[in-house]
């Protein structure tokens, strides 16, 4: 069955064998693993996961490659080893895994990570936009430090692997990619993540502005007062630590339970 990919919607098909197989290895892929992939497109990189791992779940939302799927690997969907679930990974609950592992949709890499942060894994191997992954794994001072960089930090550590250039993708797309792993093992202490949340998306969407004012007009919010240390109050967002952020936020949790 011969698919035409749709670009609009990030579909990207990873060729290289030998990158694939990395990337089973990058996880450590053994026969207790139960694997949630998302976007399996024509399963070449489900084939390998299959021949590695106790179990895969595959979630697809386009019907063609389900029925690709279904055909191609009928035999282990059979026997219990791959369960094909259609819909939209934005959209439906996760099933019960221990490792993720899937080269997603350029368009969905936001969406789809700040979701997996809060489902209980123990690593993820995921293959991004290059752009996106540097975004991911920023220290403060670094221009692709935001939002993402900051909030990751409460949930996983994060590491780039390897940069795959975009000739090993059909269609070839524009841009490279890169390989990420995620261990869960937050690397910052928050006690409210939705507070947290919060600050840092609010502070990242004034990132012009300095933090003290930043901080005054989000404490609005909540009906509390802040006292923020001197060297930060002239600082803007991308200057300011994750370990900052999260020791403002769980100070205003506390306030705010106090008032509650």
């Amino acid at each position: 069955m011969k698919i035409k990919l749709f670009k609009s919607k990030g579909q990207y098909i990873l060729k290289d064998k030998a990158i694939l197989k990395r990337i089973v290895k990058y996880a450590d892929v053994n026969q207790n693993d139960v694997i949630l992939e998302v976007g399996c497109g024509t399963g070449a990189l489900t084939k390998i996961l299959l021949k590695n791992a106790k179990k895969v779940y595959g979630i697809e939302l386009d019907k063609r490659f389900i029925d690709l799927l279904s055909k191609k690997f009928k035999d282990e969907i059979k026997k219990g080893r791959l369960e094909l679930i259609h819909g939209d990974a934005l959209k439906i609950d996760f099933p019960n895994f221990d490792k993720f592992i899937s080269n997603i949709p350029y368009q969905i890499s936001s969406p789809l990570t700040f979701k997996l942060f809060k489902y209980d894994f123990k690593l993820a191997v995921i293959t991004y936009q290059k752009e996106f992954a540097e975004r991911l794994v920023a220290s403060p001072g670094d221009k692709n430090y935001g939002r993402l960089s900051v909030v990751a930090k409460a949930y996983c550590s994060a590491e780039i692997l390897e940069v795959i250039p975009n000739t090993a993708f059909v269609p070839v797309p524009k841009v490279d990619s890169a390989i990420v792993r995620l261990t869960k093992k937050p690397q910052i202490l928050v006690k409210n993540s939705e507070i947290f949340e919060d600050l840092v998306r609010f502070s990242f969407s004034m990132r012009r502005k300095k933090f003290k004012k930043i901080v005054d007009a989000w404490c609005k919010k909540y009906n509390i007062s802040l006292d923020i240390p001197s060297e930060l109050e002239n600082l803007r967002p991308e200057d300011i630590s994750p370990e900052t952020f999260a020791e403002i936020s769980n100070k205003a949790a506390a306030k705010i339970l106090e008032k509650s």
